[in-house]
């Protein structure tokens, strides 16, 4: 075999493996270029004839089964552009659609046999029908788009005339950031504008900005050297003085507050270098405070302890000045009134233990055989008539408000009389009534009723409880 020979079986070999693999368009294509190279004057070598015959008859085999797939592929995609005509659509969406069908009809073409010119001359007059309602709209919208270009381009004007007249010391960063923004959403709302003039409109907005950043530029730098110069203030206080020093670093700081930003790189470590220096004096600061603290601890401890009088606490911690403007003013002035309190607290439960154990004392033994030492102060006269020990104990018990324990017969008639007293007392003094329950109780006569004695005085106790805001 010669060589041509050779090369021709190979050309035949790789496309029959094409139509084997399904690369159809691919094998069509070689077998097309390869058949231009026979005729009438170069005939095709007789040994290959029938591979030529066969692999032509496959070819033609494809297309036809092509042009059946893609025909009812076609007439489909005209019955969906002829249905937009009716579905009365949002006309971007329309046209969206539209563009749509147009592709699937593009992608038959070059996957398949190209549509007859009856099939395309139908999707032609459906699309230009359904594109009809698009046409208005599109037309407005460019009428828009030149609107938007117009504005676009007054803006582009007021960026460019924002810095004259504006130095580093007239504007603050925020004012310039705020028009910044006010313009870039200005500028976003202005759109769309028309295909030709995009790029140049955002190379124009863009040059415009230049002089304004160099304006944010200049009021950045500005205030890096204000800032700069409050550092040095700070670093040149003296340590020795911390009072006078910490009083000034405040001033600092507000006047730090009102300095503008010096850049979103920069402002941090600004800002690190500032806090650093103040925090070396209100360290020291913080640490003498400590010392202070910790002695203010003690004489708080010493005054619960009742080691010192409130007189000298108040006198030791006079003596840490540090601590005259700060919080533990407050904390101190509450202990010493907390102290106060449980000094008042302390003398009222002593009082009233003491009465507590006159009261039983009373109830167990009967007056005669009560201590002196135990009868209040405060009962400083017999009463014109000495009153029997239960019925003085069922008076008290029901001025303390209780329902009074005690032999029936006299907590009937007491309550009687009680009754018809209320009605005739009127202004009734709660401090001398009380000290007249106690004069009867003292100079009472008999004892308490042997089967109600324990009772009697769990109840005179609880009297006594109630009207203890009341004693003397």
């Amino acid at each position: 075999m010669g060589e041509r020979a050779i090369n021709l079986n190979q050309q035949l070999n790789y496309i029959e493996q094409l139509f084997s693999s399904g690369q159809i368009k691919k094998a069509q294509k070689d077998l097309r270029k390869l058949n231009t190279q026979f005729g009438r004057d170069k005939p095709i070598p007789s040994k290959f004839k029938h591979r030529f015959q066969r692999l032509n008859f496959t070819a033609k085999e494809f297309d036809d089964w092509a042009e059946f797939a893609t025909s009812d592929k076609r007439t489909e995609l005209i019955s969906k552009v002829n249905s937009l005509t009716n579905q009365k659509l949002e006309p971007r969406k329309l046209a969206n659609q539209i563009n749509s069908l147009q592709k699937q009809w593009q992608n038959l073409d070059q996957h398949g046999k190209t549509a007859s010119k009856e099939k395309w001359a139908s999707f032609k007059t459906a699309c230009e029908e359904a594109w009809a309602p698009c046409k208005d709209y599109f037309q407005e919208l460019e009428g828009k788009k030149e609107e938007n270009r117009d504005k676009k381009l007054s803006l582009i004007e007021q960026v460019i005339s924002f810095p004259s007249g504006k130095t580093e010391e007239t504007i603050t960063v925020k004012e310039i950031v705020n028009f910044l923004k006010t313009l870039h959403e200005k500028w976003k709302s202005f759109s769309p504008v028309p295909d030709a003039d995009f790029q140049d409109l955002n190379k124009k907005f863009k040059e415009s900005k230049k002089g304004i950043n160099k304006l944010l530029s200049d009021v950045e730098n500005f205030n890096k050297v204000k800032k700069e110069e409050v550092i040095n203030s700070v670093k040149e206080l003296d340590k020795e003085n911390i009072d006078e020093s910490i009083a000034k670093i405040h001033e600092y700081k507000e006047q730090w507050r009102k300095l503008g930003p010096c850049g979103r790189k920069l402002d941090p470590e600004v800002n690190k270098q500032f806090e650093d220096q103040c925090n070396e004096f209100l360290l020291i600061k913080d640490k003498e405070l400590d010392e202070s603290r910790g002695i203010l601890e003690g004489i708080l401890k010493d005054l619960r302890d009742k080691k010192i009088a409130p007189g000298d606490a108040e006198q030791k911690f006079a003596e840490l000045e540090n601590l005259q403007d700060q919080p533990e003013v407050k904390k101190f002035k509450k202990a010493i009134k907390d102290y106060a309190e449980k000094q008042k607290n302390e003398k009222v439960q002593e009082k009233l233990k003491i009465y507590q154990d006159f009261i039983e004392n009373l109830v167990d033994k009967g007056a005669a055989k009560v201590s002196k030492e135990l009868v209040p102060s405060f009962v400083n006269g017999e009463p014109k008539n000495k009153m029997d020990l239960n019925e003085a104990s069922i008076r008290f018990q029901m001025f303390a408000g209780l329902d009074p324990i005690g032999p029936k017969e006299i907590v009937s008639k007491i309550k009687f009389e009680e009754l018809k007293n209320r009605f005739a007392e009127k202004d009734v003094n709660q401090e001398e009534k009380v000290i007249e329950h106690f004069a009867n109780l003292t100079y009472s006569k008999n004892l308490i009723n042997k089967e109600n004695l324990s009772d009697v005085k769990k109840a005179m106790l609880r009297a006594l409880k109630k009207v203890e805001t009341l004693l003397p």
